[in-house]
């Protein structure tokens, strides 16, 4: 039976995270260390086990975290806990760094104290959490900020950048490209030259892959996780031969959702089509509990998926010899195992003869690479600004 959900009100964070939260017991007291990598807030949960009632464990992509004698399980990277049956949505989730278990600063400072009404506090003004008989000592400080000299970003950033298709699964012919170029080769060839344009602005790049295999197509957005932010896929479009289809151009750019438009579904099913080259079978999903902790967050992912199509849409049309044709909602198999905003981006129509020059050339690859990351960069600026309380200069 489908557990029942509590639409408990999730309260962001207010302003800017604390650098540090100093726990405070009978038993001493320690500044453990605030995270906010992920966009929210986290703290290791070992130094918190140094002196309070707390216990963890993680196994099959869950955390159980038990305060007090009372378990609060998370499903890693979902922003929600469930309690006694109980699923309680929050800013955001627990997660893994490493070995180190991170879980969210709002559940300890926010939900244990109401939780634990007689025994915990928090003081935000002065960034303690401690036991009700202890006392408030001073507040907490933070240390100078420290800016990219490209970017102005503040803190670390990953994004996978996925060039689809390859190995045995060409894509689409490009028409107009030189003679034996493919969808595969152009993709490939942006995505190394957007690799370069990010590492050059501080930013990690993890690659699906770097020659001519082919990934899994419900894996690819998996390779972002821990410490990613965003997954990108490059791909090429194209039409079906009829009447008038080479005059068809442009660059667009797709997130997960309904697909609303017969363009949309077009493209969902030009590219659902590598489906035929996977030799493994689909994913299955029949936990309830899973099912609800995902969509919980499903939201918040797509409005800021939609949000990075936008800025990287209005950065690409600026160079992009054919027409803005916007961004469109599609049912993507490669978007949709993301647990991170993702985009698909349709760098130009191979049926095309303007798109194909472009799109093949060494000048275009780079124009389009160099927009690219420009539209990720205003995204990460933005993403900090909401995140870290101050906008990126």
């Amino acid at each position: 039976m489908m557990l029942a959900v509590l639409l408990a009100v999730a309260v962001p964070w207010p302003g800017p995270a604390p650098t540090s939260v100093v726990v405070a017991t009978a038993r001493g007291e320690v500044a453990v260390p605030v995270q906010s990598t992920r966009g929210h807030p986290a703290v290791a949960a070992d130094p918190l086990a140094a002196l309070l009632p707390l216990t963890h464990a993680v196994e099959g992509g869950w955390a159980t975290v038990t305060f007090g004698g009372q378990p609060f399980r998370f499903l890693l990277d979902a922003p929600a806990l469930v309690d006694a049956g109980r699923v309680i949505p929050l800013a955001g989730g627990a997660y893994l760094a490493g070995d180190t278990l991170y879980v969210p600063l709002q559940w300890l400072t926010d939900y244990i104290p109401r939780r634990f009404r007689e025994g915990y506090r928090y003081d935000p003004m002065a960034g303690r959490f401690e036991e009700s008989a202890l006392a408030p000592v001073v507040r907490t400080t933070s240390p100078p900020v420290k800016r990219h000299p490209v970017t102005g970003l503040r803190a670390t950033h990953t994004v996978a950048v996925d060039a689809g298709h390859g190995g045995s699964d060409p894509g689409t012919v490009c028409v107009f490209c030189p003679r034996g170029v493919r969808e595969k080769d152009v993709t490939l060839a942006i995505a190394k030259r957007l690799r370069t344009e990010l590492e050059r602005r501080g930013i990690g790049v993890v690659m699906t892959r770097t020659t001519d295999t082919l990934p899994n197509l419900y894996e690819r957005a998996r390779f972002c996780r821990d410490d990613c932010d965003l997954f990108v896929s490059i791909h090429v479009d194209a039409l079906n031969p009829r009447r008038g289809y080479q005059e068809i151009g442009g660059i667009h750019t797709y997130f997960l959702g309904d697909a609303l438009t017969a363009d949309a579904r077009r493209v969902a099913a030009l590219e659902n089509d590598a489906l035929r080259f996977e030799t493994g079978p689909a994913p299955a999903d029949d936990d309830p509990t899973l099912f609800i902790l995902k969509h919980l967050g499903l939201n918040e992912i797509l409005r800021e998926s939609g949000l990075l199509a936008e800025l990287v849409q209005s950065e690409v049309a600026k160079v992009h010899p054919g027409p803005d044709r916007g961004i469109q909602q599609s049912r993507l198999v490669v978007l949709t195992t993301a647990s991170r905003p993702a985009v698909l981006i349709e760098t130009g129509y191979g049926t095309n003869r303007q798109d194909a020059t472009f799109i093949s050339s060494s000048a275009g690859q780079q124009a389009l690479a160099r927009t690219i990351a420009d539209g990720i960069v205003e995204y990460l600026r933005r993403y900090e600004a909401k995140t870290l309380g101050e906008a990126a200069p």
